[in-house]
């Protein structure tokens, strides 16, 4: 990637200037809604408030409110620029919350270099915000104004440019050497560098469980040892060592780990062959590190573990990965502090992280086909979404232990509005995997081979989803773990091998005899995947059954109906699709199956979407679409809309449903009120189309266009549950479909129960 000055500039002047702006978070439309937001209706928070300072969380911005707070004095790898020109890179740190955990900023640049002053100025304003975070303010003053304010204020004041490379690259550590097989209260670590980042480096090195003895810290004057004088200050002097080396290369020989937090050029290839056999290196200076990542690999014929701050080589050691979710969590326990707990909670909720299988969203937004825990994965990459979920319930769960909270939550809820911020898919998909949690089933997947479905699986298993079954080869299975490096032995079955196919294949040639099955066919057929795994799920050897990836829809459709069939209450296949937009659910249907159904189909793909709605929790309000507005329109289509929708409310007289009527009618209730006042509903959520054409483009055109999420197809009216995965799915749209699934089981089960 190359990056020019001019593209820059471009980035921050053309459009609006900057890189932020402010939105409302009510509404502004009417004149009551003025009155509210300002006089005379502000006056009673401000009278709430001034009884109780506490109220403020509840009926200001201050609870997810965070200062960003700087006087240029250290920007970068830029010096001492002052404080407006501090200013972009204020507003970027702003964006960064704010992308990365949802976190609302006031960049504040500061012109003083006077410590006094900015404590002072911190003082004045920390009633307006939550948190307080200091950035690109030198050494020592960094250290006075962080400890200063941390001992006068009850809020978080937290200085990334310490904590923040000491948090990740304490993960990373972790990490490094376990790959490489060394404890860390054995591990001998050289720090080149002795300002704020490498201070609290070694504070929190030792807090993990490094030995303080076994760290030798260096400055530009070489090791900093016991009895020196030269350059030296209370931060320097508590990390002097009791060592006869006194330059860096002297210190490094031997050293299982190498901190850089110098400049580029500080460390030389032999100085990296000194090292202990397979040894750490993180060379974090910005722009370019210590020493240059190929210089530092090619150095030694065994492993080297390295990590920098840039993102063009593996194992980047980027603030991004922590600061966002710390904050994230200490606002949301209304904390009145970061303390060393909350930082090795995240610190070890990272390192944890990095051990989980990768989502291929990842891997695409970095242009890589596998990214798997080892020496060039050992720290999660920022746009990896689920930091926040780990990070930040970390840090929330050590400030409540340690009594830095001002408030104690549920954590299982927490990680329900975590997931929010991130979507409302995920925290819907959320929902659904706590059902499927509550009872999970055997769950066959016919494509155990795929790596897709061996990672899926993977996680089906660990979060508790289901029970996986794998179809395929076992030793082929087996080399796909050990490829992905997942310590997993899964459920396989081969159905070219497995006793029950002949039983399959015989109550299958019993039912298909007439239909042009003989034995023989029936067995070659049963040896089938997509014809075994339902043949599972329909004699109770499992609870549901998936396949998809790699067939098309129809291949994966035909096997299933020949062997299940459709549900004999309901006799109509169709798919559904849940569409969320602007955080809002809809249920599209049918996008799928049915391509121009006649009336009674439609009506029954109104009842099958209308229970799709049901088990997400949803009061179905049915719209049967047409492109006419209750008889505005005389055509053979609009009949069959208007047949339809009698034939639903005689059958499902207390379902709320209504039509003909054209889409947007349906979706803005003021369309509907102010024209047809009379129609059973406003604002549905299940929109029936009256033919397969319109609703598949439909859907495509609202989630490329839109930028809507879709969740499915969801399978509806099955004798079983099966369900079918679009081409090519990602593993994480494969997860959410056996959750699908599971719960589809559940409720089939509770169903058969119901009826017996």
């Amino acid at each position: 990637m190359t990056l020019t000055k001019q593209d820059a500039l471009d980035y921050h002047a053309n459009g609006r200037p900057g890189k932020l702006k402010i939105t409302p978070t009510k509404p502004m439309e009417t004149q009551l809604d003025l009155s509210l937001a300002y006089s005379p209706g502000v006056a009673h928070p401000v009278l709430e408030i001034a009884n109780r300072p506490e109220d403020a969380f509840d009926y200001t911005s201050r609870g997810n409110l965070v200062a960003v707070i700087s006087n240029g004095t250290a920007i970068l790898g830029l010096g001492n620029r002052g404080a407006l020109a501090s200013k972009p890179v204020m507003e970027g740190k702003a964006v960064l919350f704010k992308r990365f955990a949802d976190v609302d900023v006031f960049d504040i640049e500061v012109d003083t270099e006077d410590a006094a002053e900015m404590v002072r100025f911190c003082e004045l304003i920390a009633p307006t915000f939550g948190g307080i975070n200091l950035e690109d303010i030198k050494a020592p003053e960094c250290f006075l104004i962080e400890q200063t304010l941390q001992a006068r204020l009850d809020i978080p004041v937290f200085h990334d440019d310490q904590h923040g490379t000491a948090i990740i690259s304490g993960a990373g550590l972790l990490n490094a050497l376990e790959i490489a097989g060394k404890p860390l209260d054995e591990a001998r670590i050289v720090i080149n560098g002795a300002g704020a980042s490498a201070i609290a480096c070694a504070d929190i090195y030792v807090a993990l469980g490094a030995e303080k003895s076994n760290i030798v810290m260096c400055d530009s004057r070489g090791v900093i040892y016991q009895g020196r004088m030269d350059n030296m200050n209370e931060w320097k002097e508590e990390y002097a060592s009791d060592t006869d080396a006194r330059t860096l290369g002297e210190a490094m020989a031997g050293a299982d780990v190498l901190i850089g937090l110098s400049v580029a050029g500080a460390v030389s290839s032999d100085m990296v062959r000194s090292m202990a056999e397979n040894p750490i290196v993180f060379a974090m200076a910005n722009p370019d590190p210590e020493i240059p990542y190929p210089d530092a690999i090619a150095a030694r014929s065994d492993t080297v573990i390295m990590g920098t701050g840039r993102s063009d080589f593996p194992n980047q050691v980027n603030n991004v990965l922590g600061f966002p979710f710390i904050f994230r969590g200490a606002l949301d326990v209304r904390a009145k502090a970061i303390n060393m707990e909350m930082k090795l909670a995240a610190a070890r909720a990272l390192a944890d992280l990095a051990k989980e299988d990768v989502p291929d969203s990842v891997m695409k937004a970095y242009g890589l086909d596998v990214l798997q825990f080892g020496p060039e994965y050992i720290i999660p990459k920022p746009l990896d979404s689920r930091v926040l979920m780990w990070v930040a319930p970390a840090v929330a769960k050590a400030a409540m232990e340690t009594g830095a909270a001002r408030r104690d939550i549920d954590l299982d809820a927490y990680l329900d509005e975590l997931a929010l911020r991130i979507g409302k898919g995920v925290q819907v998909m959320r929902t659904q995997q706590s059902k499927a949690r509550q009872n999970p089933k055997r769950v066959v997947f016919g494509e155990g081979e795929h790596p897709k479905i061996v990672r899926a699986a993977y996680a089906v298993e660990s979060e508790g989803i289901g029970t996986p079954v794998l179809l395929g080869n076992p030793e082929v299975i087996r080399i796909r773990c050990e490829e992905l490096g997942l310590d997993y032995r899964p459920t396989v079955i081969n159905p070219n091998q497995d006793p029950k196919y002949r039983d399959y294949a015989a109550a299958f040639y019993h039912e298909r005899q007439r239909k042009g099955v003989t034995l023989a066919r029936a067995n070659e057929l049963m040896r089938q995947s997509n014809f075994f795994g339902p043949a599972m799920v329909l004699n109770g050897d499992a609870g549901a059954f998936i396949s998809g990836l790699t067939y098309n829809y129809p291949d994966v459709l035909r096997p299933a109906l020949q062997i299940v069939g459709t549900a004999p209450e309901r006799g109509v296949l169709s798919g559904v699709y849940l569409m969320i937009v602007r955080d809002r659910i809809y249920f599209f249907s049918d996008a799928t199956v049915n391509i121009d159904p006649d009336a009674e189909t439609l009506a029954a793909i109104a009842i099958n979407a209308a229970e799709v709605a049901r088990q997400f929790d949803v009061e179905p309000r049915v719209a049967m679409l047409s492109f006419s507005n209750f008889g505005s329109t005389r055509h053979a289509q609009v009949d069959k809309v208007q047949q339809a929708t009698e034939l639903v409310k005689a059958q499902e007289p207390g379902l709320q449903i209504d039509g003909e009527m054209q889409a947007d009618v349906a979706v803005v209730p003021d369309l509907m009120r102010r024209h047809y006042p009379f129609s059973a509903i406003e604002d549905a959520n299940v929109l029936v189309f009256p033919e397969l054409a319109s609703a598949n483009t439909a859907y495509k055109l609202l989630h490329r266009l839109g930028g809507a999420e879709a969740i499915g197809p969801i399978l509806v009216g099955m004798g079983k549950p099966i369900h079918v995965l679009e081409t090519g799915a990602e593993v994480v749209d494969i997860v959410n479909v056996a959750i699908l699934a599971v719960v589809d089981a559940q409720f089939q089960e509770e169903g058969d129960r119901g009826g017996s």
